[in-house]
């Protein structure tokens, strides 16, 4: 599990400290789907009282990565297909009401900043560091949402970002999946760059409809489960 120490802060208290560790330790699977989440068991683990474990639970459900089930209590989801469309036609609505609102302020500093994650995204994908390279996509798509400077936008965005992070750990191994998407997301860069909307606007719709189809096409031949 994540270091404690990562999140000492002299004004963070121990209830924000431990819904930090336990997120994390969510975003990077160490709770596998369908574990029921015992503050008895967290309890002794972080070795903190029941109030923090039962805090951190609470906050992480309303953010959609745990479920509070009837009868078991609250559990790390196993998301099914139709969440995944669901979290991923919802990316592409922010994305391109993102992109409407804020194509028009790019500039040439813009361009620099997202052709640098780009290329950072490239070179992951080079030295077969599949993991840092999903890490510089979701900051490419962050990026693009975060230029809007919307608060509100930022943090439905960040809710449903952190749903999907769970989705893309069964991709950590597809080198070909990798090579793909990075190719579409040079696409996207490139139509930004000529500042044509509509060209953008397609380029991920076309990301978002291959990606939608790709965890289709995985469960349907049950390559690996969710």
């Amino acid at each position: 599990m994540m270091d404690k120490s990562e999140y000492m802060s002299p004004k963070m208290t121990k209830e924000l400290m431990l819904y930090h560790q336990v997120k994390q330790a969510i975003l990077h699977n160490e709770f596998e789907p369908g574990t029921i989440m015992v503050e008895r068991k967290l309890s002794e683990a972080y070795q903190v009282s029941r109030s923090p474990v039962r805090y951190a639970l609470r906050q992480l459900a309303k953010e959609g990565l745990l479920v509070d089930e009837p009868g078991k209590g609250i559990v790390v989801p196993v998301y099914t297909l139709e969440d995944i469309l669901e979290v991923y036609d919802l990316l592409e609505v922010l994305q391109g009401y993102a992109l409407q609102t804020s194509l028009k302020n790019y500039d040439a500093v813009a361009d620099a900043a997202l052709g640098q994650i780009l290329e950072k995204m490239k070179e992951c994908l080079s030295a077969g560091d599949l993991i840092q390279r999903m890490e510089w996509d979701i900051k490419f798509h962050n990026f693009m949402v975060q230029y809007v400077n919307n608060k509100r936008l930022d943090m439905i965005f960040e809710l449903l970002v952190n749903q999907k992070r769970r989705f893309d750990l069964t991709s950590y191994q597809d080198m070909e999946h990798g090579r793909e998407t990075t190719k579409q997301h040079e696409k996207i860069y490139e139509a930004i760059q000529k500042r044509e909307l509509e060209a953008v606007l397609e380029a991920e719709k076309e990301h978002s409809q291959y990606i939608k189809q790709y965890y289709i096409n995985k469960l349907v031949i049950g390559r690996y489960n969710i």
